[in-house]
């Protein structure tokens, strides 16, 4: 019997890392969750819409939750990264989606 050597080994590993990271299979999309102004309070309708997405979230996958506030607000980069996180803890609620990645950036 052919035993397989190491280098056979990682690449095989390296050739199935690469593949479940092809184009073909990511799919990225942009989807936007409003609040109110000077609010980073999810309301039924934004839940609702979170609730939707999280249904779209691949199990496994990664998701770039980027909070945003109106230069008008009162600290906006404060409340665009407490808005992140709001969205962020009512995934987090979600078991099915204990095994995604989350990060959490401010846009501005």
């Amino acid at each position: 019997a052919c035993l397989p050597t190491r280098r056979s080994v990682l690449q095989g590993i390296a050739a199935c890392g690469l593949l479940a990271l092809a184009p073909a299979q990511a799919r990225t999309q942009s989807l936007n969750i409003f609040f109110d102004f000077e609010s980073a309070e999810l309301s039924g309708a934004a839940m609702e819409l979170a609730d939707a997405i999280a249904g779209e979230i691949m199990p496994g996958g990664r998701v770039l939750l980027i909070g945003h506030a109106d230069t008008a607000e009162a600290q906006p980069e404060r409340i665009s990264y407490t808005r992140g996180n709001a969205v962020l803890t009512h995934f987090l609620r979600k078991q099915v989606l204990s095994k995604v990645r989350f990060d959490v950036v401010t846009g501005g």
